[in-house]
């Protein structure tokens, strides 16, 4: 089982969409290795137990958010419009119907009371989520404003995709997008020249 070479990243990208299909709780160390084709003990070799590959895994998709999402986001040097149209259409291609659940989501609902190694993790997502809106609207509120905003959007997010998953179709996604451009423009419009 071991002959075919399998690189730390792949066995985490395989670990990640068993997590986001079927949570932490139904997915075990066997499925991970039996999908990467590799032994039980060389993914063992790699992780202690896991929780340590679950904390691996977020941590992978933290930092693709981080360099793929929230990082349109964060240039002050494009509208905000154009910035938050980015944004969206990163996360929708993130989250597509074959790809609709969330690790973070997942672990929030299984795992938030019972395993508390995964809490910094969870957080930070969310945090970051959280503060990619908020530097969207920051352009057109005052920071209060601009990160309560950025909270109930972030809440919102998660309905969408859990909305995504049971209906099959990216609608809510694309319904969150137009919420979001109608507030952001709302408040624009308002704004002296």
């Amino acid at each position: 089982m071991e002959n075919e070479p399998i690189t730390l990243d792949e066995i985490l990208s395989v670990a990640a969409v068993l997590f986001r299909a079927r949570g932490y709780h139904e997915t075990s160390m066997n499925d991970v290795a039996k999908m990467c084709k590799i032994s039980v003990p060389y993914l063992y070799r790699h992780f202690l137990d896991k929780e340590e590959l679950a904390i691996a895994v977020m941590n992978k998709v933290q930092t693709y958010f981080d360099r793929n999402i929230f990082e349109h986001a964060c240039n002050e040097a494009i509208e905000s419009e154009v910035r938050l149209a980015k944004l969206n259409e990163a996360v929708e291609r993130y989250f597509s119907i074959e790809n609709s659940g969330c690790v973070f989501v997942n672990f929030v609902i299984e795992t938030i009371d019972y395993v508390p190694a995964f809490a910094a993790s969870i957080n930070g997502y969310f945090r970051s989520f959280s503060n990619a809106y908020r530097a969207i609207f920051a352009s057109a509120y005052e920071p209060s404003v601009a990160q309560s905003l950025a909270d109930d959007f972030v809440s919102d997010l998660q309905g969408a995709l859990i909305m995504t998953r049971v209906t099959g179709t990216t609608l809510p996604l694309r319904r969150l997008s137009a919420r979001l451009f109608q507030v952001l423009n709302a408040n624009q419009m308002a704004l002296p020249l």
